[in-house]
């Protein structure tokens, strides 16, 4: 069983908390009112459990010499002249998709086609740089 405390006891004491969550390695559940909870989690333990959540893009050559990258598990499709202008274009769609999916959560978790999105979103949004985006495409 994970450690829990009730949102008022961590609040008065989150200098505690954050040690034994960051130092100790230990997530930490918050509890408020009887059915809210929160998970806190050191972010490289989160980024350790997104892991298996792969995004790697089907490449396809057209008859055109462009080329279009599909990430059929987000439904992401672009085309660009070449293999880096695609994979700059897909960047830059995983990150306004992974900003709008946030800025707009309640919606896109209650919608059955896009729920299952949400772990791909998290470990895009836990990436500090494009290059780092870029790092998870398995190409």
């Amino acid at each position: 069983m994970l450690g829990e405390l009730q949102f008022t006891e961590a609040r008065k004491d989150f200098s505690s908390l954050y040690n034994e969550v960051f130092n100790g390695y230990k997530p930490m559940i918050i509890k408020r009112k009887q059915a809210e909870e929160v998970l806190v989690l050191r972010t490289d333990l989160q980024k350790m459990l997104l892991s298996s959540f792969n995004l790697k893009p089907e490449v396809l050559h057209e008859d055109d010499g462009s080329v279009t990258l599909a990430l059929d598990n987000l439904e992401i499709y672009v085309n660009g002249k070449n293999l880096d202008e695609a994979v700059k274009e897909l960047v830059d769609d995983l990150k306004n998709y992974a900003q709008d999916f946030i800025a707009r959560s309640q919606l896109f978790l209650n919608a059955p086609n896009r729920r299952s999105h949400f772990p791909y979103v998290l470990r895009i949004l836990l990436c500090e740089n494009d290059e780092e985006i870029r790092g998870l495409l398995e190409l």
